[in-house]
């Protein structure tokens, strides 16, 4: 059968190596993202399980993950001291709880100039675009953060289109529900959207007419925006929702009463966490034969109070896109 999405992948001239001539510079992926308002030391058991499935499924090598970067450093092949270095880590045990106990002064300008207290970056050193990525970032732990501060922890990463269709979206769809077994999230997703070389600063003319073409496929940003907090990050394939959200919409029975789409379905995860699915495969749609994917624009109905700052801000711009056409993007299963 035909794949619910297309191939997009345009070629050109990546400034930064022009004398290479035309490379690849963006390509469609599934991407996963899991946003947790908590610090490192609670997240700590649940990332390192998360780490280890994305691991055991996709393999060290040449092909898939080969490199790391911890916070500031520089980028650096895999090895037996580097998978230790990362292990230590993802240990919740610190010498301080609160970066206002830290004493070492070294790191706390590292956890001011980052943003984080611990950034971990597994990828493919020869290949950016091969799809195959994971990153976690924890929040700077404060003892003055109320419950109202943006600030989350987050894990993401990146699975090749090419993965989803050799194993089967059943395959994926429980290789992301593993990995996030254990992950105290407020709220996560899985679906359909680009990377590029260096981000959405990037994208080239024909991916932002893609994108506005096809409603199903998300931008990666990457970290999650500033005022991300505990709101929902868009409509996808795989919709996680936790606390407050999940409690706010009345739980799993309130949440699958109002969802009747045949395509949609609603797992309950835990007492707290519930996962919905838009049908059996991540789908694109394509607004130039009349497919707004209704599944995703009822479920985006239902999220509306909820969904991230974008949908609703003026202010939202991506790079290359007119503000009318930002606008008309964020809010494509809402208008």
């Amino acid at each position: 059968m035909p794949l619910p999405y297309p191939r997009i992948r345009p070629y050109g001239i990546y400034p930064p190596k022009k004398e290479a001539g035309e490379r690849l510079l963006a390509r469609e992926v599934i991407h996963f993202a899991f946003y947790m308002p908590h610090d490192h030391p609670d997240l700590a058991a649940g990332v390192s399980h998360a780490l280890d499935c994305y691991m055991n499924a996709v393999g060290e090598g040449p092909d898939t993950i080969n490199s790391c970067t911890f916070g500031s450093h520089a980028q650096s092949p895999l090895s037996d001291e580097r998978w230790k270095r990362i292990r230590q880590l993802l240990r919740p045990d610190r010498p301080f709880r609160y970066a206002e106990d830290c004493t070492d002064p070294y790191r706390l300008r590292e956890m001011e100039k980052s943003g984080n207290e611990t950034w971990i970056h597994l990828s493919n050193e020869h290949d950016r675009l091969s799809g195959f990525k994971l990153t976690y970032s924890s929040r700077i732990p404060s003892r003055d953060r109320s419950p109202s501060d943006y600030d989350v922890s987050y894990l993401e990463g990146t699975l090749p289109t090419e993965y989803l269709e050799e194993r089967g979206p059943a395959a994926v769809r429980e290789l992301i529900l593993d990995l996030a077994s254990r992950l105290l999230f407020a709220s996560g997703h899985a679906g359909l959207s680009f990377d590029s070389l260096i981000g959405d600063m990037f994208f080239t003319p024909r991916i932002r007419t893609e994108l506005l073409r096809h409603p199903g496929i998300s931008l990666n940003h990457g970290s999650p925006p500033a005022w991300m907090g505990t709101r929902v990050d868009g409509v996808h394939w795989l919709n996680f929702q936790g606390p407050p959200v999940l409690q706010k919409l009345g739980g799993v029975p309130a949440l699958r009463s109002r969802l009747h789409s045949p395509e949609t379905t609603v797992q309950a995860l835990d007492g707290e966490r519930a996962v919905v699915t838009l049908g059996n495969w991540p789908e694109a749609g394509d607004l130039t034969r009349g497919d707004t994917l209704p599944a995703y624009r009822e479920f985006g109905r239902v999220l509306e109070p909820w969904l991230d700052k974008p949908f609703n801000d003026p202010r939202f711009h991506v790079e290359g896109f007119t503000q009318e056409e930002a606008m008309r993007w964020a809010r494509r299963f809402l208008d």
